[in-house]
């Protein structure tokens, strides 16, 4: 089965160069998104949702007690070219 690594480009929504995951699957579970599933995205419009580490910024995630500056796991939809795709063969 063929899938792709997604790592955040810089100043997008999530944290720069760390790898995004399937938004469905579990985040200890670490799923990368199939290729067939990242094909479908490109071909949707561009967008895809994914699950990450973002970094808290000042405003929005205060709201949910995040300080500035602090990680944490969300999930959004973005647009695909947020990202920087490599494929990848696992089994």
């Amino acid at each position: 089965m063929k899938y792709v690594k997604l790592t955040a480009k810089p100043d997008t929504w999530f944290k720069s160069g760390t790898e995004v995951y399937d938004y469905d699957a579990c985040y200890d579970d670490k799923k990368r998104v199939t290729l067939d599933y990242w094909n479908a995205c490109l071909g949707e419009g561009g967008g895809i949702c994914v699950r990450g580490i973002r970094v808290s910024e000042e405003g929005y995630e205060q709201g949910f007690g995040y300080k500035p500056g602090e990680e944490y796991i969300d999930g959004e939809c973005c647009s695909c070219d947020e990202f920087n795709v490599e494929i990848i063969n696992e089994t």
